[in-house]
């Protein structure tokens, strides 16, 4: 599922019962030994065909385990929103957790919780991956972490692991996210005018992001008009900046990741909006740390290739 286009939402879609059979062709015949059939036992359907060595973990399974998981270490996520891709043969489902230790904000008024993004597959595509991320309560975009956190779904593994490795993962994933927000304040402290933003952004767009045309005139419009991206409770406060005023790298990282939000919600494209967030956290992650001069990205361009 490289570019996904739609999606069934909510626990019913990932309810099923999943069948598992010796593989056989349309003349039944099988091909090479151990391959499996994976199957919904409710409409029969072929989800995929796996080999002997491939350990089945099924979508409710994994979704059980997290919510224990979350509740050993005393935190009470929101319930989940859960998204099934190719008839119900890939999960992708999000906790956020917004209340307690797990929330923090980047300055007054902007709230930040903690995201734990969960991914499987029963149909031998996708293997069984538990990520921390960023969610911004005040617009709803989506951020991944700007930090590696090593843990037992980012290591090879079979997908049989236990509530320990759970547990200890969300762990890990809540001490880079507090790790992450201390470089968002940085990234708030990072200030340069409305028309350097712009440039900024067109070197984003140019380098990493290689958007349309229409996604790009998208981009500049939320960062002319920064109340745009912002959900409605939150608008005429100026938690975004004033266009034309003094503005900041966070507001920037901010502009771009609305864009992405709305990719996936009106597109399904959600394998491209994962990896231009992962582009994104590497530069903003950077220029928080020193590592990367913006001074260099405040700077006019060329005319941006339009396609």
């Amino acid at each position: 599922m490289k570019k996904p286009q739609t999606y069934v939402e909510g626990i019913e879609s990932v309810s099923f019962k999943i069948g598992d059979k010796p593989y056989r062709n349309s003349r039944g015949q099988g091909w090479r030994a151990g391959m499996r059939e994976i199957f919904r036992e409710d409409t029969g359907e072929t989800l995929g065909i796996v080999g002997p060595n491939y350990r089945l973990t099924q979508h409710c399974h994994v979704l059980d385990k997290a919510r224990e998981a979350f509740d050993e270490l005393g935190l009470k996520p929101e319930e989940p929103r859960i998204l099934a891709f190719d008839n119900g043969g890939e999960m992708r489902a999000k906790f956020i957790v917004s209340n307690g230790k797990a929330k923090k904000t980047a300055k007054v008024g902007d709230a930040l919780a903690f995201a734990l993004d969960i991914r499987n597959g029963i149909n031998g595509e996708v293997t069984l991956d538990a990520s921390g991320g960023i969610q911004r309560l005040i617009c709803s975009n989506g951020m991944v972490g700007m930090r590696k956190a090593t843990t037992a779904f980012s290591k090879k593994h079979n997908g049989g692991l236990s509530l320990a490795h759970y547990r200890d993962a969300i762990v890990k994933l809540m001490k880079t996210f507090a790790e992450d927000v201390a470089d968002i304040r940085k990234l708030v402290k990072i200030e340069f005018s409305h028309d350097a933003g712009i440039n900024l952004l067109n070197h984003l767009i140019k380098d990493y992001l290689k958007t349309t045309k229409a996604d790009s005139t998208a981009l500049h419009g939320y960062w002319n008009n920064p109340d745009s991206q912002l959900l409605t409770p939150h608008r005429g406060q100026n938690l975004e900046g004033i266009a034309g005023d003094t503005r900041n790298a966070w507001q920037a990282y901010n502009a771009c990741t609305a864009l992405y939000r709305d990719m996936e919600r009106e597109r399904g494209a959600f394998d491209i909006a994962h990896t231009k967030r992962q582009s994104l956290a590497r530069v903003f992650g950077s220029i928080a740390s020193g590592k990367r001069d913006i001074a260099p990205m405040l700077e006019p361009i060329e005319a941006l290739d339009e396609n």
